[in-house]
């Protein structure tokens, strides 16, 4: 018990008392602007992704004696499989940007 007869422990200098009182402090000050949204078309990174795992396909099959020769044909599989991927995300993002973009169109006519 404190010394004014009360079960709460004095606050310290610059917090509050309870989680109560620190909900209210805060939820008194104003709220920050949101930043605004960046709109921005994602098939291209996929693609460009994409497009670097086709790139390193052909570096694996142009090097396959070397990489075979090393234990690292495996290379060539992971290169494929970065390939297949690629794709399907691009397709994906694809899609979502045109769902995305094709609303802002819409709402602005």
């Amino acid at each position: 018990m404190s010394t004014d007869g009360t079960s709460k422990p004095p606050a310290s200098s610059g917090s509050s008392a309870s989680p109560r009182e620190a909900y209210q402090r805060v939820k008194r000050t104003p709220e920050l602007p949101a930043p605004k949204a960046v709109k921005m078309r994602m098939a291209p990174i996929a693609a460009i992704g994409t497009l670097l795992w086709a790139v390193a396909l052909l570096l694996t099959q142009i090097f396959r004696e070397e990489l075979a020769d090393a234990g690292r044909e495996w290379w060539a599989a992971c290169a494929l499989t970065g390939v297949v991927i690629g794709i399907l995300g691009t397709a994906g993002m694809a899609l979502a940007d045109r769902k995305h973009f094709g609303k802002a169109k819409r709402s602005r006519s």
